[in-house]
This record gives structure tokens, C-alpha cells and sequence, in this order.
């Protein structure tokens, strides 16, 4: 038997959505829209941290800012007006950084090591380059197959 999950390197889910006139009004509805659509989040997901700290991060990024954790924290306390759990907010950096959205070095965060890339080329490079390196396996094995029956 194939130890299938060891084979796994990432996961890459894209949902192709409307995009209604109502989800245009507010920030909080596009950030929603958009993370649904990178299959960040789950349809009808109720916690809502995750979207706080991708609002940050895009923040950020727009501002042509790499910010470090504490500006990431206070950034949300200022926005939810609530304090942030913490040790919640590393999760989903972390989370985003082993999906490969997000780079950290020297304690600051990225989501581009390019200074200025527009958020759509950002995302869309990330997931072609995603999709890319998948198809080349898929290729192979299809190849593979596609020999074996002409045998």
C-alpha cells in the first residue's frame, strides 16, 4: 500500500464564485469572499479570526509594510476593539506560512517577497505556480498510464 498522506505536499483549493454586488460594499464581506474563494476558510465558517489576520496582512502588504507580530496583534485589537488570543493568531500565521502564503524572516511577515506586487498578481502567482508544479506530477502519471496502455 502507497503511504498516500506522506505523498501529500499541500492541498490547493480554489472555488470559482460569484461575486454579487452586495459582497462589493464592505471590506469585511470582500475579505470573507476572498478567502473563501483560496479555500482558506469553509463555506458557512463561523470563527472568524483567520479573516481578522488575512484583513491584517493585506493591510500591510498594501501599505507596503512587513509587519512583526505585535504589529499584526495591534493592529487587530484596533479593528475588532477586542484583544486578540494570541497563541490564535501565531496558529494562523503559522498556518499561512506552511501553506506557503506567507514568509517570515528576521520576526517580520510577508506575503510577497516583492516590495509593491499588486494583491491579484500576488494570489494568482501563488496558485499558478501551485497548480503548476502539481500538473507536472499529474503529467508524469498520466504519461505513464497513457503508456502502459499501449502495450
Amino acid at each position: 500500500m502507497i503511504p498516500e498522506s506522506r505523498l501529500i505536499r499541500s492541498e490547493l483549493v480554489l472555488r470559482d464564485m460569484a461575486l454579487p454586488q452586495e459582497v462589493l460594499l464592505a471590506r469585511k464581506s470582500l475579505v470573507r469572499w476572498v478567502a473563501l474563494s483560496l479555500g482558506l476558510i469553509l463555506p458557512n465558517e463561523s470563527r472568524t479570526l483567520l479573516l481578522d489576520v488575512l484583513d491584517a496582512l493585506l493591510y500591510f502588504h498594501v501599505k507596503k509594510e512587513s509587519p512583526t507580530t505585535k504589529d499584526i496583534l495591534e493592529r487587530l485589537a484596533a479593528e475588532t476593539r477586542e484583544k486578540p488570543n494570541a497563541k490564535a493568531v501565531y496558529y494562523h500565521l503559522l498556518r499561512l506560512k506552511n501553506a506557503g502564503m506567507l514568509t517570515r524572516k528576521k520576526g517580520r511577515y510577508a506575503l510577497s517577497e516583492e516590495e509593491g506586487k499588486s494583491l491579484d498578481s500576488l494570489f494568482r502567482d501563488f496558485y499558478f505556480h501551485k497548480a503548476d508544479s502539481a500538473f507536472n506530477n499529474i503529467g508524469a502519471a498520466l504519461k505513464k498510464l497513457e503508456d502502459s496502455y499501449n502495450l
